[in-house]
This record gives structure tokens, sequence and C-alpha cells, in this order.
């Protein structure tokens, strides 16, 4: 969701519209690449009509309905293990001074900030047989800590939310279990649980207000998505965290 924009593939490159952000998120990618991390697209450049020139990368992403990869333990971890990589990766990273970045659900910058995904949702893993090969749409990319990072992955994988919103194909996962395996992949401990539980409430509750705030800008995915029912299942999110935070964490 986080485009925004008419995005389109043109053989083996993906074109996309310029955004204020999209310099700052260029110099990341050409970063990333710098630093040998093969799990994000190129950056090439911008093309005759003005539009930012990414490659592209084959393999599948999840939608709706969803296939069976999406609840599997093998994906689970593989996305863990791409994001701990790009968090190395992001590390030597120095933002350029004028950088502007789209941070509309993250909090204040403390230590250890680097500049993460911070959209890890389902549509934006490319996963080539059950094995998570990238990552793309790096529109919110932006300085946050780590652990917000490793929270909004696992809202979205775990995932994070009522039993009545889930998929019906992903039923009946362990929701703790994943949540902790998924944790146990990037190293964290007792502490670190924590803090992604807390950072969870959080992001839902900023969420919420941010989409609320592009619906009503007009912008046409947010408003479908909050039409669609989006402040109920947020808050049924919400409640769900609420009763197992002490599960998750401990």
């Amino acid at each position: 969701m986080g485009s925004g924009g008419a995005v389109v593939r043109v053989g083996d490159t993906v074109r996309r519209p310029v955004r204020p952000h999209t310099a700052a998120v260029a110099a990341f990618l050409r970063h990333l690449e710098t630093a040998g991390f093969a799990g994000a697209p190129r950056h090439l450049g911008l093309d005759a009509r003005g539009r930012e020139v990414l490659t592209y990368i084959e393999g599948d992403v999840g939608l709706p309905p969803y296939p069976a990869w999406v609840g599997s333990d093998q994906v689970l971890l593989g996305v863990a293990r791409l994001q701990r990589e790009l968090h190395r990766a992001a590390a030597g990273f120095a933002p350029p001074p004028d950088a502007v970045w789209d941070r509309p659900n993250l909090g204040d910058l403390g230590p250890g900030a680097l500049v993460c995904h911070n959209d890890l949702c389902v549509e934006n893993v490319v996963v080539r047989d059950w094995r998570v090969v990238a990552f793309i749409d790096f529109d919110f990319a932006a300085p946050s800590d780590p652990l917000l990072d490793i929270a909004i992955a696992a809202r979205h994988w775990v995932p994070i939310r009522d039993a009545a919103d889930i998929d019906p194909a992903l039923a009946g996962l362990d929701q703790v279990a994943r949540f902790r395996a998924f944790c146990a992949e990037h190293g964290l401990d007792r502490v670190q649980r924590e803090v992604v539980v807390a950072h969870l409430g959080d992001f839902l509750d900023r969420a919420l207000t941010s989409m609320r705030r592009r619906a009503e800008a007009g912008l046409p995915a947010y408003v479908r998505v909050w039409e669609a029912g989006y402040p109920a299942q947020n808050r049924r999110s919400r409640a769900w965290l609420d009763v197992h935070a002490a599960a998750l964490a401990g």
C-alpha cells in the first residue's frame, strides 16, 4: 500500500512515480547494493518520463486468498532471516542530510535507529519455491527502531490479528508460537520481545490515526481499506494483542 500511485512493469524493470521521498529511498537502495544485500530491487535511475526505474524481481507475493506458503514456518523464518540481513546491511548507511522520508506510522527515533523497510506485509515479500528471496516496495523505508520494524513484520506474518480477521487459508495457526519463533530467528531475548510487543500496540494505535488521515485526504487505496472495515479490524487486533501480550513476550 505504500506506493500510492501507478506502478507498472516494463520488461525486466518496474517504473514508479517520483515522490518526495524517492531520492532518499534510492540512496538507501544503492547502499544496499554496494553492501552486497541481494534481497532488494536495484535502483536504475529515472526513465524518459521521469519515473524511477527499479529491477523487477521474479517470484510470487501473497495476495488474498492466500496460498499455503504464507502460513508456513519455512517462509515465516525466511522473512526473519532476510530482515536480519537487511538490518545488518543498513547499519553502514548514512542518510543524505536533506533526506525526506515517508514515515506515517513510526514513533520517535531512539538510540540504535537504522533505515528499515517498515512495511513488510505479505504483499511486499517475494517468494520462489517457498524460499524468501527479496523485499519490495520500500516507500516507507525510513530511520526507525529495528525492533519496531520486526514488530511490523510480525503484525503481518504471525499474524497479530483476531481470529475473525485471519484469512481462512491460515486459520488455526498458533500465533504465539509463530511470534516466538520469529523473534528467536532474530536472536531476541525476553526484554527485546517485550519491546517488540510494546511497539506492536503503539504501531496499531498510530496506524489507526494515519489511515484515517489518508482516507480523509481521499487517497484511493486508503479509502478502500478504511471503508472495508479497517477501524474495527485494527481495534480487534489491539484487543487480541492486549490479551496475549504476556504470552508473546514470555
